[in-house]
C-alpha cells in the first residue's frame, strides 16, 4: 500500500480494544475490581464451546474484560496453571485485519486462529513468542459496530 506521497504505508494498531485479565473467580475478582479500582460493571456470557465466561467492565474509557475458565481444558484454565492470574491478551484495533495479519506474518510474526464473526468482526491471534510474551489479537469491527465506542460495541454485539 501506498500513501498519497508515494510512501509505503504500514498496516498499524489504531489503539487498545480491551485487555482481557484470566481470573479462577469472576465473583470473587468482580469484588475487588468494583471496590478498589471504581470499575463499571456491563455483563457477561459464557461461551461453552470455549468453555469460558467472559465478564465486561468499563473502568474510565476503557473496556476490561475477565476471563474465567469453565472446565480444566478450558484455554483459561490452562493459562492460568501456567502463568496465574493476569493479563491473558490484548485486543487491539486494526483498520484492515487481513493486511494487518499479512504484514506481521511477512515479518516473521505467528499468526493463529484467524476468523469472522459475521456482521461483527474480523479477529486472528499473535503468538506471545511475536508480541513481547503477550498473545496479541488484532480485531478489524465490522460494519456498524465499526464507528461505535468499543464498550458499546461490546454491548450490542455481546447481548448484553
Amino acid at each position: 500500500m501506498t500513501n498519497s506521497e508515494g510512501l509505503t504505508e504500514i498496516p498499524g494498531v489504531k489503539k487498545v480494544d480491551h485487555i482481557a485479565i484470566a481470573v479462577r473467580s469472576i465473583e470473587e475478582s468482580r469484588k475487588q475490581f468494583e471496590s478498589i479500582y471504581g470499575a463499571r460493571y456491563l455483563g457477561q456470557k459464557e461461551n461453552t464451546e470455549q468453555q469460558y465466561i467472559v465478564a465486561y467492565f468499563l473502568m474510565g474509557k476503557s473496556l476490561i474484560t475477565m476471563l474465567e475458565g469453565t472446565t480444566p481444558e478450558s484455554f483459561v484454565t490452562q493459562h492460568i496453571e501456567k502463568r496465574g492470574e493476569g493479563i491473558q491478551h490484548m485486543g487491539v484495533e486494526v483498520d484492515d485485519l487481513d493486511a494487518f495479519v499479512a504484514h506481521a506474518e511477512s515479518l516473521g510474526a505467528r499468526v493463529s486462529a484467524k476468523r469472522t464473526i459475521a456482521g461483527i468482526r474480523k479477529e486472528a491471534l499473535i503468538s506471545p513468542k511475536s508480541a513481547f510474551g503477550i498473545i496479541l489479537q488484532p480485531i478489524e469491527w465490522l460494519g456498524e459496530l465499526r464507528d461505535e465506542p468499543h464498550h458499546e460495541r461490546i454491548i450490542k454485539a455481546g447481548g448484553l
